[in-house]
């Protein structure tokens, strides 16, 4: 059963809240940034996928900016997929400075992103993916690889200011083995097999306007890969060959007049094709009247010379 509170405990209760807030006045409003896996155990020439992730803990956010330091010495950056990352427009696309060992990206969610609904699948709060690789050789006898976020990284919330979040972040930490103990893993390339998803759909737009490429018409184009993600666009106008590329892309044809192509490739090699017709000239009647005005002249003007070569005849041979 309940215990009623009396008047003296029940002020010890709120004093003890109102301390709790004070002390901990971001913990109902902190947002977590956290790879996954966190730990695991990896030997020469394996590679094997860390997944980038948020938690909201009740916040909704619009913007996440990831900075990531990593092992370069003895961890390999391959790749990184965008694919099922709740991030839509990419502010900054994902880096890789192996040299320095990071990794930086920067993107945004329309309509903001309030945290995993219940029943969603696991992948719904997924950022994006980074591809690591062991090298064939490691000097030490053992390794530990530390994957860690930057100070730098910040989260925005969806409030229409901008406001920062309070921010926590979890990174990983691998141990490297020197020998190899059983045969190398490619989980990166387990994925890429499993991808027979073609990209999402998507159409070519062309615009014009005085603050980009000095005013001439140029194209933009956008879609997403919910597997391994986009690799690369490429472009073809007319006949030209086709071309790697990124939107917006300033036409050659300027006039309009060639079939545009674009090309979207996902990591696994998956292609969409977008096409763009350009429109069709309109019917110009006005040439068919001036046709059908100078025949009809031509017509008139034959018909008049027959009309007196037959007088002339008739003068000069008159019937009897």
């Amino acid at each position: 059963m309940f215990q009623i509170l009396n008047l003296k405990q029940l002020k010890n209760v709120i004093i003890l809240l109102i301390i709790s807030f004070a002390l901990f006045p971001g913990a109902a409003f902190a947002t977590k940034l956290y790879l996954e896996p966190s730990s695991g155990e990896y030997q020469p020439n394996d590679t094997f996928i860390v997944e980038i992730k948020v938690d909201t803990e009740g916040e909704c956010i619009n913007t996440i900016e990831a900075n990531l330091n990593f092992s370069q010495d003895i961890l390999k950056a391959v790749d990184f997929s965008q694919g099922n990352s709740i991030l839509i427009l990419w502010v900054k696309v994902p880096a890789i400075d192996q040299d320095l060992g990071s990794i930086s990206f920067a993107g945004g969610i329309p309509g903001g992103y309030c945290g995993r609904i219940p029943g969603d699948p696991e992948t719904s709060n997924l950022l994006g993916k980074i591809i690591f690789g062991v090298p064939s050789l490691i000097t030490e006898e053992e390794n530990l690889a530390e994957v860690k976020f930057l100070d730098t990284s910040q989260v925005l919330l969806n409030d229409g200011l901008g406001t920062k979040t309070e921010l926590t972040t979890e990174g990983a930490v691998f141990k490297i083995l020197t020998e190899v103990l059983e045969p190398s893993k490619d989980e990166w390339q387990e994925e890429i097999e499993k991808d027979v998803i073609l990209p999402e759909s998507f159409e070519i737009e062309i615009h014009q306007t005085p603050a980009i490429f000095e005013g001439k018409h140029f194209i933009t184009f956008f879609t997403t890969d919910k597997q391994t993600g986009l690799d690369y666009y490429e472009v073809k106008e007319g006949k030209r060959d086709w071309k790697e590329v990124e939107s917006p892309y300033l036409l050659e044809d300027q006039n309009l007049q060639s079939i545009i192509k674009v090309k979207a490739v996902d990591k696994a090699g998956n292609e969409r094709i977008a096409e763009y017709l350009p429109p069709k000239k309109p019917f110009r009647y006005w040439i068919i009247i001036l046709i059908l005005i100078g025949a009809g002249i031509i017509w008139w003007i034959m018909r008049r010379k027959r009309q007196e070569t037959r007088d002339k005849r008739i003068v000069k041979f008159p019937l009897k």
